[in-house]
């Protein structure tokens, strides 16, 4: 029996092929065996030591990792690494290298610098024809799909296709394009009214809900003026969507209790009458707004410039080459498709890409038409005109560094560069 179980405790017992000692178990003595220890840290420092920290930043490197700075310091995984590079000073050199070289670039190059002194005079701040183009109205749109079929068939006739365009007659094709769309909109469905009457605002100022209700009630019985029946219904709508929410005007009841509406609506609060805030335009003149976004879009800022240096891998060579076939039929539908129909109008014509995803014929022409730029090789010059907008961020409207500038382009130059974005 003695014998028996000698020879079976034999059989559990496990050696460790590092010490040499035997165990019940490894459990504990595997992770605590200094002879193992040490021979990992030697095959590490053979092997995964050798790889630089900086190879390549998008592999992930785990926690386990062991890594090695660019100066030669051993590190503990990728949080390690990051920990000694905020102290590490041959990383600071590079930075302080890289920016001595950056200082000489400009240097070498002092036209380039702008500076107060000297502030930019372009003729585009001069020439108030440039600054201040012809801006059009808002168009209305046709709901109906008969309407639409009857537009897509007078522009058929209105702007005819004879033969190829060549590109003498790319400005004018586009204007006339432009102007087709816009008159026949305009002449049938009328602008978008920005403004009410004067009248009519002063009528309807002090109604309430109840009150606006009836006299829209009278207006449809007795057949009274389309713009005043809208003009009802517009600040009808406005106020039952508004109901139950504070009014954050100037006129509103001092006795209202706004702690009380904190407790009940923290953040209905915040959002009706702390963050709530009008359109604001700007004060300054159309020549200083010129003047300030030339010199701050011309600037030259040594902190933002960044040349890759040379131990950076460079990109390869692309494979796909660039297919230099003009888009089809397909393609440009495909693109217009994708546009949002909610998408800003550019003011320099108030064309909508509704019109182009309701008419066939505006796609086809618009084809050719692209088509017939791209062989040419050049952009015209109606292409290259858009309207910048400025919106409002903070602080005073007097100083133009408190806007910020937004660019509306035209719907045929929104689909070129989609159409050469995809073909790259």
């Amino acid at each position: 029996m003695i014998r028996s179980s000698f020879i079976a405790m034999l059989l559990i017992c496990v050696v460790c092929l590092f010490c040499g000692k035997d165990f019940v178990t490894l459990g504990r003595h595997s992770w605590r065996c200094k002879q193992r220890i040490n021979h990992d840290q030697s095959r590490s420092g053979n092997t995964e030591r050798e790889m630089p920290a900086l190879s390549n930043p998008n592999i992930p490197i785990t926690q386990r990792t062991v890594i090695k700075c660019c100066c030669g310091k051993v590190c503990k995984g990728n949080r390690g690494l990051k920990m000694h590079q905020r102290s590490c000073q041959v990383l600071h050199g590079l930075n302080n290298e890289l920016c001595a070289d950056l200082e000489e670039q400009i240097a070498d190059n002092p036209e380039n610098i702008i500076t107060d002194d000297h502030p930019p005079t372009t003729q585009s701040t001069l020439d108030s024809e440039e600054i201040t183009p012809d801006l059009k109205k808002g168009i209305n749109l046709p709901k109906k799909d008969s309407d639409w079929e009857t537009a897509n068939d007078y522009f058929k006739f209105a702007i005819p296709f004879n033969g190829p365009i060549i590109s003498q007659d790319f400005n004018s094709s586009i204007r006339h394009l432009n102007d087709t769309i816009y008159n026949y909109f305009v002449d049938n469905f009328g602008n978008v009214e920005t403004a009410p009457d004067e009248k009519l605002v002063a009528k309807y100022k002090d109604h309430s809900i109840k009150d606006l209700k009836k006299a829209l009630s009278n207006l449809k019985t007795t057949n009274s003026e389309v713009a005043e029946i809208k003009y009802v219904s517009r600040i009808l709508r406005n106020k039952l969507r508004n109901h139950g929410h504070i009014q954050t005007d100037s006129n509103r009841d001092n006795s209202f209790n706004h702690d009380k509406y904190m407790e009940r609506n923290f953040w209905g609060y915040v959002k009706n009458v702390l963050n709530k805030e009008d359109a604001v335009f700007p004060s300054f003149s159309m020549t200083e707004c010129a003047v300030y976004f030339t010199k701050t879009l011309a600037a030259v800022h040594p902190c933002k410039l960044f040349h890759i240096p040379s131990w950076i891998p460079r990109l390869s060579d692309p494979q796909v080459e660039f297919d230099l076939d003009p888009p089809s039929y397909q393609q440009v539908t495909a693109v217009i498709r994708k546009m949002k129909a909610s998408g800003s109008r550019c003011p320099l014509d108030q064309i909508s890409v509704i019109c182009f995803k309701r008419c066939p014929y505006l796609r086809t022409y618009l084809t050719e038409l692209i088509c017939a730029v791209w062989l040419s090789g050049s952009i015209p010059s109606e292409w290259k005109r858009a309207c910048t907008i400025l919106i409002h961020k903070k602080g005073n409207t007097s100083i133009a560094s408190n806007f910020r500038p937004i660019t509306l382009e035209s719907i045929p130059l929104k689909v070129f560069t989609s159409c050469l974005r995809n073909a790259m």
